[in-house]
């Protein structure tokens, strides 16, 4: 899977109860979707792993940028760490001394992070994925990316995702869904934008699916 995926495995990713460990499930969302939802949009560098603290691990952590935070993602952050859980099992994530875009929520007083949300470290993210999580993505935040299977009978304005699959993302990459007209009843309609990037991309896939055995 190309790198929008972040650390999102799976179209589903599930895990299973382990002693005390909740049950953990998060479904494959494009990086917008992860912008759009989350409580704070940052690259931040992580320093060190602090200490577990019921079932939860620490990252030392250091603010870099931000794109977008509540004032209570601000504030929780400005104590310099990052907490996610300390089990593989409950999609706990493994930081290293780097620097990572983190789209996180605010659970209690902390700022979290799990598979179940965009962390990726900041030098692997395409071009596009970098200006979308410092501007662009919030344009689109009326608009949902959902995965061809789960448009049916979808009343919200949406993008349809199809390009999750295969070697090259070539939507999660390079492209973003925005609104573009409303139909004649009035309801907004969305929109991939095209770049010369996603135009190159789609027709190397296009290719690439004619030519599959």
């Amino acid at each position: 899977m190309a790198s929008s995926t972040g650390l999102v495995l799976g179209v589903l990713t599930l895990c299973f109860i382990i002693g005390e460990v909740e049950l953990c499930s998060c479904f494959y969302s494009h990086p917008q979707e992860h912008y759009c939802v989350a409580d704070f949009v940052a690259v931040v560098r992580v320093k060190s792993q602090g200490k577990g603290d019921g079932g939860i691990t620490a990252y030392h952590i250091k603010v870099k940028k931000e794109f977008k935070m509540t004032e209570k993602a601000r504030h929780a952050l400005s104590q310099g760490l990052i907490w996610t859980s300390s089990h593989e099992a409950a999609c706990g994530v493994t930081l290293h001394p780097t620097r990572y875009l983190i789209a996180g929520r605010i659970r209690g007083e902390k700022p979290f992070v799990s598979l179940c949300h965009f962390v990726q470290e900041w030098p692997k993210l395409s071009p596009k994925q970098k200006k979308g999580f410092r501007k662009l993505y919030q344009q689109g935040c009326r608009c949902r990316v959902r995965m061809p299977s789960f448009v049916k009978n979808h009343r919200e304005p949406y993008c349809a995702w199809e390009t999750f699959r295969g070697k090259t993302d070539c939507q999660g990459l390079y492209s973003l869904c925005v609104p573009t007209a409303h139909t004649s009843n009035g309801t907004e309609e969305c929109s991939w934008v095209s770049t010369a990037q996603y135009r190159r991309c789609m027709k190397e896939r296009k290719y690439e699916r004619e030519i599959e055995p």
